[in-house]
C-alpha cells in the first residue's frame, strides 16, 4: 500500500471551528434555570475536585479552569481538544474532525494526562496525533483542567497538567423522582447533528442512570472548498447505579463508545482512510466518610478498559490495528476539613496495560506498562496565609516483546506558598520538581508512521526526563468580576524529543524491498519507492515560558437570564512559549521537533 496514503499530520483546509452558524436545543427536567449569555462563567467557590486538595478554583496554587455543562455546551465543538481550545493556556492537535487532543502550555501527547472521573482513559491517544481521545464533551457534566504540573497526585505522565472529564454514569447524589436530561444541536458547516439524552430514577437510597450520545457529521465546508473526508460518527452508551447515604456514595457503571471518522488525505484529489474505534470501559467508585485515626474521607475508584481500533486504507481494505487493554486503580485518604488548619491526602494508585499494534505499518511491538505511585499531599493553611507541598514516589516497569524490559524510580516533590492580601484576593507561588519516565513508543518504536508520514526510531537507553518548574498565580473574583494571571517557567533536563535524523527511509511495493538512504535524491532509491524522514527519539535540555492573563464581568443579570461579557484572554503559551534546544531542528507546540508542523 503507497505510504503517503494517509495524511501528515496536519489538516490540509481551515478546522471546522470556523464561524458558522449552530443551533442547539436543550431540554433539561430540573431546577436548572434557563441562561443566556455571552460567555459562561463558574461560580465563586466552585470546588476543583482534580486538585490534589480538592478546594476552591479561586484558591488553587496551579491554574484551573471548570467548564459545568452549560460551559461545556456553549462550547462544544468536535473533539475533546476543538472543545478546550478557547480557554487559557490550552490549545490542541488537529487531524481533522475526528480527532483532537489537549495541549496545556506547549505540552502534549504523554505529558498530559485526560482522565475519565478521576482514572485514566486507557486508550491510544497520545500515541498519534490521528488517535481520537475516547472522552468527550458531549455526555460529560464537568471538566477540569490543570495547567501545570499535576504529577504528585497523578504520575509523571501528568507532568505539564490534566484534563478530567466528569460525567455522572455513576450516580453521586440521591434521585428522589424520575428525572430526564436533554441536549440536540446541529451544525450548518458540517451538517452535522448531536445529542444526548440521560435518565436518572431512584428507590430508597439507590440510584440509577441511563444516558446515550451521538454525533454524526459530514464532510465541513470551508472558504476555499469541502474538507474531503472529515466527516465523523460517535456513539456513546452508559448505563450505572450508586448506593447513596449520608456519609457518601459507592457505585458501579459500564460505558460503551464507538467511534468512526474520516482522515482527510494529504492529497485531496486521493482518497482518505478513516479510523474504527470501540472502547468498553466498567468502573467503581466511591467517596466515603470515615472515622479511622486521622482520616475523615475515603476515596476510591477502579476501572477497566478494553480499547482496539482499525485503521482502513482510502480502498476499504483494513490496515494496523492498535489495541490497549488495562486497568487502573487508585484509593485516597484525606484528613481535615476545609475549614482546618491543616488538611491532607495520602494516596496509592496502579496502572497495568497492554498496547499493541498488529499490521503493515504497525511501528511498535507488543508491550506492557505497569506504574505504581504514592503521593502524599498536605495544606496549611492560617486564614491569611498557607503553605502547600508534597512528595510522590512511583516505578514504571515497561516489558517489550522482542526487545526486553526497563525499570524507571520516579520522584517528584513541591512546595509553596499562598497569601490573602485583600479580601477576594489569592496570590500564590509554587516550585516543584518532577519526573516522568519514557513511554514503550519513545523506547522501543522502530517503523514507518504513516499518521506523521515519519520513520520513527525508538531509544532503549533513554533515561527520564526531569522538570524543575516555577509559578506565579494571582487572582480576584467576586462573582460579578474575575481576574486571573499565571506566570510559569519550566526547565527540562534530560527532555525527550523527536527529532529528524537527516536520512530517509525508502520502501518500494512492487519490489518488496526497502532500506535507508542518505537522502531522498539518491540514486539507489527505486524510481516508485515512497520515501520517508527518519526521526529518532533523543534527550535534550528544554526550557518553556508563558504565562495566561485572563478578565470576566458580569455585565447584566435580568431575574431569569444572565448576561456576560469575557475580555480578550492573552495567554503566551504556546505561541510565544520559549523552547531551548540546542540542536538545528525547530521545536514545535507539542513538543515535537521537524519540518513546520
Amino acid at each position: 500500500m503507497p505510504i503517503q496514503s494517509k495524511q501528515s499530520g496536519v489538516a490540509p483546509l481551515v478546522p471546522a471551528q470556523a464561524p458558522y452558524a449552530k443551533l442547539v436545543m436543550a431540554a433539561v427536567v430540573g431546577s436548572l434555570c434557563p441562561t443566556l449569555s455571552f460567555a459562561q462563567t463558574t461560580q465563586e467557590g466552585d470546588i476543583v475536585v482534580t486538585a490534589p486538595l480538592e478546594g476552591a478554583r479561586l484558591e488553587s496554587l496551579q491554574g484551573a479552569t471548570v467548564l459545568n455543562r452549560d460551559d461545556i455546551v456553549e462550547t462544544l465543538n468536535g473533539g475533546l481538544g476543538d472543545t478546550l481550545d478557547a480557554q487559557p493556556g490550552i490549545t490542541t492537535t488537529f487531524f481533522g474532525a475526528g480527532a483532537s487532543r489537549p495541549i496545556i502550555r506547549g505540552l502534549g501527547d504523554d505529558r498530559v494526562r485526560v482522565l475519565q472521573n478521576g482514572i485514566g482513559a486507557i486508550d491510544a491517544s497520545s500515541a498519534s496525533p490521528d488517535h481520537a481521545v475516547t472522552a468527550d464533551g458531549l455526555d460529560a457534566s464537568r471538566i477540569e483542567v490543570l495547567r501545570g504540573a499535576a504529577a504528585l497526585a497523578y504520575g509523571g505522565n501528568a507532568i505539564g497538567g490534566v484534563v478530567n472529564v466528569l460525567d455522572e454514569s455513576i450516580p453521586t447524589r440521591p434521585a428522589d423522582a424520575l428525572s430526564f436530561e436533554g441536549l440536540a444541536s446541529y451544525s450548518s458547516v458540517d451538517e452535522g447533528r448531536q445529542g444526548f439524552g440521560a435518565v436518572t430514577a431512584g428507590a430508597g437510597p439507590f440510584a440509577f442512570r441511563l444516558s446515550a450520545a451521538g454525533r454524526e457529521t459530514d464532510d465541513y465546508d470551508t472558504p476555499v472548498g469541502e474538507a474531503v473526508n472529515s466527516w465523523t460518527s460517535l456513539r456513546a452508551y452508559s448505563a450505572g447505579g450508586s448506593l447513596v447515604g449520608e456519609r457518601g456514595y459507592a457505585g458501579l457503571a459500564i460505558k460503551r463508545t464507538e467511534d468512526d471518522y474520516g482522515l482527510p488525505p494529504e492529497d485531496p484529489s486521493e482518497p482518505g482512510g478513516h479510523i474504527e474505534l470501540e472502547q468498553t470501559r466498567i468502573e467503581a467508585r466511591g467517596d466515603v466518610r470515615i472515622d479511622a485515626g486521622p482520616f475523615t474521607r475515603l476515596d476510591f475508584g477502579v476501572q477497566h478498559s478494553d480499547y482496539e481500533h482499525t485503521e482502513f486504507e482510502g480502498d476499504g481494505a483494513p490496515g494496523t490495528q492498535f489495541t490497549s487493554d488495562g486497568w487502573e486503580g487508585r484509593v485516597e485518604g484525606h484528613h481535615g476539613n476545609r475549614d482546618d488548619q491543616l488538611r491532607g491526602v495520602v494516596g496509592l494508585q496502579y496502572t497495568d496495560v497492554d498496547f499493541a499494534a498488529e499490521g503493515d505499518e504497525a511501528f511498535i511491538t507488543p508491550t506492557n506498562t505497569q506504574d505504581i505511585g504514592v503521593f502524599v499531599i498536605e495544606r496549611w493553611d492560617t486564614g491569611g496565609w498557607g503553605l502547600e507541598g508534597g512528595a510522590r514516589f512511583e516505578r514504571r516497569e515497561i516489558d517489550n516483546q522482542g526487545a526486553g524490559s526497563r525499570e524507571f524510580d520516579n520522584t517528584s516533590v513541591s512546595g509553596g506558598v499562598f497569601v490573602r492580601p485583600a479580601e477576594n484576593w489569592f496570590v500564590g507561588a509554587t516550585l516543584a520538581r518532577t519526573q516522568r519516565a519514557p513511554t514503550a513508543i519513545e523506547l522501543f518504536a522502530d517503523g514507518p508512521h504513516l499518521a506523521t508520514a515519519n520513520y520513527e526510531i525508538g531509544d532503549a537507553a533513554l533515561d527520564q526526563e526531569t522538570a524543575t518548574s516555577f509559578e506565579i498565580s494571582a487572582r480576584y473574583d467576586t462573582g460579578p468580576v474575575r481576574l486571573e494571571a499565571n506566570v510559569y517557567r519550566v526547565g527540562f533536563e534530560d527532555y525527550i524529543a523527536l527529532v529528524e535524523r537527516g536520512d530517509v527511509f525508502w520502501l518500494d511495493e512492487t519490489t518488496e524491498t526497502s532500506g535507508f538512504a542518505p537522502d531522498e535524491s539518491d540514486p539507489s532509491i527505486p524510481a516508485d519507492a515512497e520515501v520517508l524522514p527518519v526521526f529518532i527519539f533523543t534527550q535534550q535540555d528544554a526550557t518553556f515560558t508563558g504565562g495566561e492573563i485572563s478578565a470576566r464581568a458580569r455585565l447584566l443579570r435580568p431575574a431569569a437570564s444572565r448576561f456576560q461579557a469575557m475580555f480578550p484572554t492573552i495567554s503566551c503559551a504556546p505561541s510565544l512559549m520559549a523552547v531551548v534546544i540546542p540542536s538545528h531542528t525547530t521545536p514545535v507546540a507539542d513538543g515535537r521537533t521537524g519540518r513546520g508542523e
